[in-house]
């Protein structure tokens, strides 16, 4: 399945760092995030063991007694960056890493840059219910890379379930829903609205794109277990890491302001990405006007903490993400085991059923 989704996304960025392309509707749809095919295992190499028994549920609450507040998650994720800045020698001697970590706390409006008029006028073309199919569907056929995109995604394993190869994009509609399109051109938006970081934080990036794209089509398959939207799992699943993205995308303003390479120690850059990313996500998903229901998701994922309570879609996205990490790191998938670190509340059994059928399908 995932081998089918290598080349989903084609990158074509402007020339200048940072400088996105929004002169048109047609830019707005031709600069795909790039994903490198060596980055994209085989579904086939999923191997589940557990006994796929019921799992209690160990304690996520209600998610109507919870909200989730993003801003309020900044705030204290930035307490703890703070913290952790000042635990680690290496990173006090850093000028990079102190100003990155003041850029970060700028706020929202600061930090996460808004789609161009051009990007939004596409995301509308998505969200109009009055548009006819055909006259979408004439839109988004005049972009070639953004068809060849669609096209693959609709023809992926996740989205066929054994069906036959379609060949239009009226078909592809009809098969990943205007949800997952939506996702598609969201994505292209987004990738040529941030800049490169530079450096080695360019493959950093690169394999965060790669991750999200993997885990799109599985979220949308395991959905299902959880009760959730399988076409809503994939939009969400295909920019939920995105608040890494806007991270790298603060290190190229760095990177430009100081006109030269950023320098962050590891011990304080990967903790760093993890501390922060969930909620810059959701702000970005609040921002980029994906929802309440994605901000959410996106910004609990990992399941931590006071973040744990009963979200449908958060879940999915925790079970998506280690079902691709397994895969990329040639693991097991220990279903019980990520049903009690998630404290997940879907159905283990269906989960792995699911696994075990794209598997043998790949």
């Amino acid at each position: 399945m995932l081998a089918l989704l290598r080349r989903l996304f084609r990158r074509n960025r402007p020339s200048v760092p940072g400088q996105a392309t929004n002169a048109s509707l047609g830019d707005a749809l031709t600069s795909p995030p790039a994903v490198a095919a060596s980055s994209a295992p085989d579904v086939s190499d999923i191997r589940v063991v557990g006994t796929a028994a019921a799992v209690p549920n160990v304690g996520a609450t209600n998610a109507s007694v919870i909200r989730y507040d993003a801003e309020a998650a900044w705030a204290r994720c930035l307490d703890e960056a703070h913290a952790l800045l000042q635990s680690l020698p290496e990173a006090c001697e850093s000028p990079d890493a102190a100003q990155l970590l003041r850029l970060l706390a700028s706020g929202p409006e600061t930090v996460i840059r808004q789609l161009p008029a051009a990007a939004r006028e596409a995301l509308t073309i998505c969200d109009d219910p009055s548009l006819p199919r055909a006259q979408l569907a004439r839109k988004l056929e005049q972009d070639p890379a953004l068809l060849q995109a669609l096209l693959r995604t609709a023809n992926s394993a996740a989205m066929s379930s054994g069906r036959g190869t379609i060949l239009s994009i009226d078909q592809a509609l009809d098969r990943i829903g205007m949800a997952g399109a939506r996702a598609v051109v969201l994505a292209s938006c987004v990738d040529g609205l941030l800049s490169q970081p530079g450096g080695e934080y360019n493959a950093m990036a690169a394999d965060v794109w790669a991750h999200m794209v993997r885990t799109a089509p599985l979220a949308r398959a395991l959905a299902p277990a959880f009760a959730a939207d399988p076409d809503e799992a994939f939009a969400i699943a295909l920019l939920h890491d995105v608040g890494k993205l806007v991270i790298f995308d603060r290190i190229s303003v760095l990177r430009t302001s100081r006109r030269r390479p950023v320098i962050i120690p590891s011990t304080f850059m990967h903790p760093l990405l993890q501390l922060l990313h969930e909620p810059i996500g959701a702000l970005a998903a609040e921002r980029w006007s994906m929802g309440e229901r994605a901000s959410s998701a996106i910004g609990t994922h990992h399941r931590r903490g006071h973040a744990v309570r009963r979200d449908v879609l958060a879940e999915t996205l925790f079970a998506a993400e280690h079902a691709d990490h397994a895969v990329r790191r040639n693991e097991p998938l220990d279903i019980d085991a990520i049903w009690r670190a998630g404290q997940l509340t879907g159905s283990p059994a269906r989960a792995s059923s699911v696994l075990q059928r794209l598997a043998a399908a790949a």
